[in-house]
């Protein structure tokens, strides 16, 4: 069960970062920090609930293409990158999961403070993010 609420987890989480990536297109080297998307991220805590899998989350994105995230008492780590078509890329490095997927999506930017619905694209489960100030 803990497994099956980790992968269902990784996909809602991945979901919720991955709105942050580039516009389809954009040179990835000469964008500046102000031109990044995913910049709401650094330093602030990205809150992912999944209501119909009892599943609440912490994520901490980093510049340096790497995240962490606090479910409940248990760590999980992972990377992310932008592809030269625009999107990000997340998966999951900590603990080590054979052939680990890789979630890419198009960018959406986003702010400290907003709150938004997705879809998780492998459980069809409603997503809540929300980016709150600081490291919490």
């Amino acid at each position: 069960m803990k497994n099956a609420l980790i992968q269902i987890a990784s996909a809602a989480t991945v979901v919720a970062a991955s709105a942050f990536s580039p516009p389809v297109g954009a040179p990835l080297a000469a964008a500046s920090p102000g031109d990044d998307p995913m910049a709401a991220l650094y330093g602030n805590t990205l809150t992912i609930a999944v209501p119909k899998a009892y599943y609440y989350a912490r994520r901490y994105v980093d510049a340096d293409g790497t995240w962490r995230e606090a479910r409940g008492s248990d760590w999980v780590r992972g990377a992310w990158e932008r592809t030269p078509d625009g999107k990000t890329c997340h998966w999951q490095t900590d603990p080590p999961v054979h052939n680990p997927a890789r979630y890419c999506y198009a960018p959406v930017r986003r702010q400290v403070g907003d709150e938004w619905v997705s879809t998780d694209p492998t459980t069809g489960n409603e997503v809540i993010q929300r980016i709150e100030p600081g490291r919490q």
